[in-house]
């Protein structure tokens, strides 16, 4: 996924729904600050897909954007990527306090990414080999620090098993050399 392609997934999204907000939440978020990581030979190169939260949001709005930008869309065909449309209880998967940390998309007024610790914090969560990959990536590449990762993951309040998944997952990542 280059920045290209998501404002033009962000522009179809709010033309169709004339939306308060759009929080990009995937890792495309992390293409606003640096869109590098979209180019040949780097980390999401290979990602064909933005996680969009628009709100508000209803079934029959998520219907018509799945349609016109989702993964099944004449768009997707045309264009190579799509937009998957949350729904409003991804939030609930978020880390505490989110909201607060999110960055502006430069050209956007209402259009904001998901803060790169918070994604990160995800990526621990869910656990993917893919978002384990991505994350030594981060680290390698000097955009994430490894003790302010540590220390987002003690602060953040996660229940017994959340913490044990991602705390096992952080043991993981930064057990790869030149990570930690």
């Amino acid at each position: 996924m280059r920045l290209r392609s998501l404002t033009q997934l962000v522009d179809a999204a709010r033309a169709l729904a004339r939306p308060e907000r759009i929080v990009v939440i995937g890792s495309s978020a992390l293409l606003p600050a640096h869109p590098e990581l979209g180019e040949p030979g780097q980390p999401l190169d290979a990602s064909y897909d933005s996680d969009l939260l628009v709100s508000p949001m209803d079934e029959e709005l998520a219907a018509v954007l799945g349609e016109a930008v989702g993964q099944q869309s004449l768009f997707a065909k045309r264009h190579g990527y799509y937009a998957d449309i949350l729904r409003p209880t991804i939030a609930e998967t978020l880390p505490a306090g989110w909201e607060s940390r999110l960055h502006p998309v430069p050209g956007y007024d209402n259009v904001f990414a998901l803060d790169m610790y918070d994604l990160a914090l995800v990526k621990l969560l869910v656990g993917r080999p893919k978002d384990l990959d991505l994350l030594r990536s981060l680290l390698k590449l000097g955009l994430l620090e490894s003790q302010r990762l540590r220390q987002h993951y003690q602060q953040t309040p996660l229940g017994d098993h959340e913490a044990t998944t991602a705390g096992r997952n952080l043991t993981l990542v930064l057990r790869e050399p030149g990570t930690a």
